[in-house]
């Protein structure tokens, strides 16, 4: 069986919209990105809205999303998330 891909990060952003988009290939990868999202909620105690859209069976899409996001905290949170799933860039949306 071979290795899935990495998990590949897009973000966008808009004044205070701040969006982030984890493509996720195996069901580990899926797990990891959910679980590393809840501890970081949970640190920076904030309530991002979270969406996930299956493309098949163990692939799809975590997205991450700040609505009115006056003081900019998605960015640490962001940061912090890539860094922990070992993503060394994220691509522009």
């Amino acid at each position: 069986m071979s290795k899935p891909a990495c998990i590949k990060a897009i973000h966008e952003m808009e004044e205070r919209y701040s969006r982030l988009i984890l493509e996720y290939h195996s069901l580990e990868q899926k797990e990891e990105i959910f679980n590393k999202t809840n501890e970081l909620i949970k640190k920076y105690q904030i309530y991002p809205t979270k969406i996930i859209t299956p493309k098949g069976d163990f692939t799809g899409d975590f997205c991450i999303e700040f609505h009115d996001d006056y003081d900019k905290k998605s960015g640490a949170f962001f940061e912090e998330l890539i860094k922990a799933l070992g993503i060394d860039h994220c691509e522009l949306g």
